[in-house]
Formats: structure tokens, sequence, C-alpha cells
């Protein structure tokens, strides 16, 4: 091979060492990410907040109570959500369906979102769409103010049973439609600004709502 072309070809290989190394490909020294200058604890923030278990054996032991007295949605407790808002909680109930239940009314929290965890059962809901007879309900100690109505257009039905999960954003109708089998799910209600005077802080021994 003449000289011209060997020194041709190491040049062409040097560029391309350069070009790979410039792209991160090949062997420069690896760049060490900027500091993270943000302060460990943020103004206002909460951390010291402690965990909450609540036990299958409690859940068990509240559905009983529940059913003794034909009550469908209980609170077991409330607690701070943490972050940067003192007002913001998390409240969670359970909620059995007797067989063959059916309801009549679509609910719409305003500022309450919900996600319900299935423990037995099946059962049907809409979910969504547009309520055409709308009206303003009491406020709920699960789920603060709202709307209700018995029409809603373009809702989805869905059914859901042992093991699933549902999230339903504050502000969606949703309503149970009806219960092929008994049915119990916990629901954890998201609630940023407090709006639902669900309990006193703190677990709570079972105690029928007051009609």
């Amino acid at each position: 091979m003449n000289r011209a072309l060997r020194n041709g070809q190491t040049a062409l290989a040097g560029l391309v060492l350069i070009a790979l190394a410039v792209s991160g490909c090949v062997g420069t020294q690896a760049q060490e990410p900027p500091a993270d200058d943000s302060p460990l604890v943020l103004p206002g923030h909460r951390y010291d907040l402690p965990a909450t278990l609540i036990t299958a054996a409690q859940i068990e032991e509240h559905k009983q109570s529940m059913v003794a007295v034909g009550e469908i949605d209980v609170a077991m407790t409330m607690v701070k959500g943490g972050g940067g808002s003192e007002e913001y909680q998390a409240g969670v109930s359970l909620v059995v369906r007797p067989q063959g239940q059916i309801s009549a009314n679509y609910a719409v929290h305003d500022d309450v979102a919900e996600v319900y965890y299935v423990i037995e059962g099946r059962g049907r809901m809409k979910l969504g769409g547009t309520i055409t007879d709308w009206n303003r309900r009491p406020v709920s100690i699960e789920n603060g103010q709202g709307s209700r109505g018995t029409v809603a257009v373009g809702s989805e039905d869905m059914t859901i049973e042992k093991g699933d999960m549902l999230i339903v954003p504050a502000g969606t109708p949703h309503k149970w439609d009806y219960s092929e089998e008994f049915t119990s799910y916990v629901v954890v209600r998201f609630d940023p600004d407090g709006v639902a005077p669900l309990l006193e802080l703190g677990m709570a021994e079972f105690v029928a709502p007051t009609q």
C-alpha cells in the first residue's frame, strides 16, 4: 500500500473517532451531571407525617358491622395528604353492594377524586357522559359538594369485579348500576382542598351514620 493511501485511511479513521466521541458513543471521559442545589426540605412542606396501615382484618370487621345495620358506604379513616398543602387529605371508606342492588342516581363530585379497589363480588357501573337532569345535592361527608341526576347521555357501561381498580376523577359522572352478586370495595377519596368533612383525622371505631 502506498504511503499516500495509508495516510488517507489513517486520517479518515481519526475523523470517525472524533465524530463518535462528540456523539458520546466512545471513549471520552464521562461528564459529571450538574449538581442539584435544590434544598433538601422545601419551604411549606411536611416531612413528618406517619404512614397508615389498614389491615384486611379491620376491613372485614368494618364490613360485618355495616352489613349488620344495613349501611352501604361508611368511612374508615381520614389522613393528611402531605406535600405543600395543609388542606390536602385522603379519606378511606368501605362500600358494600348487596346482590341485585340498583342505584337511581349518577353522582358528580366537584373536587374529590376516587379510587376503588374491589375486594369481592361483581357488578356493573355507568361512567362519564353528560347529565341532562342535574341538580345540586346536599354536601356529603365522604365527598364534599356535588350534583346528581338520573340520565347521562353518552355514559359508558363497565363491569368491575374482584381484584379490579377503578379511578374516577373529580367531576366525572358515575353510578353503581347493578350488583350481579354481593360486592364490597374500598374507596380512597383524594381531597386536595379539604372540602369533605369525612372524619376527624385518624382511624375511627365503626359508627353507623345517623339518619
